[in-house]
């Protein structure tokens, strides 16, 4: 990590010394030993002006690529940033499906704007992605791929697939429709290449076709590619009409944001979390807010199961007339409070951390979770301390009560997400993080708390 963060360093400078003195042709001939992403990363890190002039540069087909792999931010200042002309060749250049996810994430006059940019056959092509749900096949799907009619020769086959070819996503496999573009058949490369000129494709062609409709969740894309190892999937309508086909790479994006996603619910939280957190322009209160939005509901459910307990211990205390000992009765409570809001900093600070470089979380990250923990820890306080009044009868004891799960619940929230952060800044590895090792430190530190706690106020309570 650390050399890899010194060569994007490097190149910044270099990229930065090459633009100052206008040196373009060896900043082309630099920029073409390296990857789209590493002139993404540069560009980021960039001021404004060095931003476009950088741009400007840069072949059209590498502009298109790294607004294929931009965010929605970064996509709409280039666009509005260059030249309108130039800005319309690297669309002309981008892939659909990319471009189609990046538009459905903007306003829909500046979707508007730039789809108008397009040329007709790409812009009705966008409309019609445009449409499908987010979560559908169709929502992910491409219309870049090769289809050749199944009463073509195989030299005739060919020779459309080399017309059609710069446009294709993927060109081996080969979708094989009859006169009303239904889906009939698929073949390899392979097999078109090495057969004679003058087989016809319907003899070529495997019917046993593996595909998915347009309705259809796009979860069972990834489920079908990955049991079949295939590099493409086809996606028809229910007239079994071909509308498009799915890549790897876009099932594998769907791999990482499903399995992002179920972590996230996994912790007690939202995908929503993770999308203003990943934002580049996300304020820390607006990070606060989504964090609590998210997790709150979670506490709560958990805070209710904790009161059950609480209620059926203190029915069930043998000890008649000793409220101190219905008092115990709320730690079990009160320390899953703090150990709950501590998992969840903790699990979505990892999940952070591995998705980012180390540079981009620092300690401003353990005070966001303690501003969480102390958001849904007075939530959480007055509800308990209401619900300890009702069963206690004390008004005392229920204030002792509610302030300690609200320092419960801060303290864990700080605690979960400094140790990964701490043991990431010593060893560089958070994998030797469990959460019964997480688990195991707050509840020391929560009973440690607890007893800090009462003892102080229960203490002056008595005298």
């Amino acid at each position: 990590m650390d050399r890899k963060n010194d060569d994007s360093r490097l190149l910044l400078e270099q990229v930065n010394d090459l633009l100052e003195n206008n040196k373009i042709l060896e900043l082309r001939e630099l920029l073409e030993e390296y990857h789209t992403m590493d002139i993404l990363d540069v560009m980021e890190n960039l001021d404004e002006e060095m931003k476009v002039k950088l741009f400007e540069v840069l072949p059209i087909d590498v502009s298109a690529s790294i607004l294929e792999e931009s965010g929605s931010d970064f996509f709409r200042t280039m666009l509005s940033l260059i030249d309108v002309q130039h800005g319309r060749n690297i669309l002309e250049q981008m892939s659909l499906d990319d471009l189609t996810d990046i538009l459905s994430e903007l306003e829909e006059d500046e979707r508007q704007r730039i789809i108008n940019l397009l040329n007709k056959e790409d812009a009705e092509d966008v409309r019609k992605l445009l449409g499908y749900e987010e979560e559908s096949t169709g929502g992910i799907m491409t219309t870049g791929y090769i289809e050749v009619n199944e009463n073509m020769t195989a030299k005739e086959a060919i020779e459309h697939m080399r017309k059609n070819a710069e446009d294709a996503e993927t060109i081996y496999y080969i979708y094989v429709v009859d006169n009303d573009e239904k889906l009939v058949g698929v073949l390899s490369l392979r097999e078109l290449i090495t057969a004679r000129d003058s087989v016809v494709v319907a003899d070529l062609m495997s019917e046993n076709i593996i595909s998915v409709y347009d309705d259809d969740d796009r979860e069972l894309a990834v489920k079908l590619v990955s049991k079949y190892d295939l590099i493409a999937i086809p996606v028809v309508d229910r007239d079994n009409i071909l509308r498009g086909i799915i890549t790897v790479d876009d099932i594998i994006d769907v791999m990482e944001e499903e399995a992002t996603e179920d972590l996230y619910k996994l912790a007690g939280s939202s995908e929503h979390e993770r999308d203003v957190a990943e934002k580049p322009d996300s304020t820390m209160l607006e990070q606060i807010v989504s964090s609590v939005r998210a997790r709150i509901p979670w506490l709560l459910l958990i805070l209710i199961g904790g009161l059950f307990t609480a209620i059926i211990l203190t029915k069930t205390t043998f000890v008649e007339g000793l409220t101190y000992v219905k008092f115990l009765c709320f730690v079990p409570v009160i320390l899953g409070m703090g150990g709950s809001v501590g998992m969840q900093s903790s699990s979505l600070t990892i999940m952070t951390l591995s998705n980012n470089d180390e540079e981009d979380i620092d300690f401003r990250t353990v005070l966001k979770e303690g501003a969480v923990g102390l958001i849904t820890g007075l939530v959480c306080s007055i509800i308990i301390g209401a619900m300890a009044y009702i069963i206690l009868h004390s008004l005392n004891m229920s204030i002792v009560i509610g302030i300690c799960v609200l320092i419960n619940m801060v303290v864990g929230a700080m605690i979960g997400s400094f140790t990964p952060l701490m043991l990431k800044h010593l060893s560089g590895d958070i994998a030797i993080i469990s959460s019964p090792l997480i688990s195991v430190l707050l509840d020391m530190i929560g009973v440690v708390l607890f007893f800090i706690i009462t003892t102080i106020f229960l203490s002056k309570i008595v005298s």
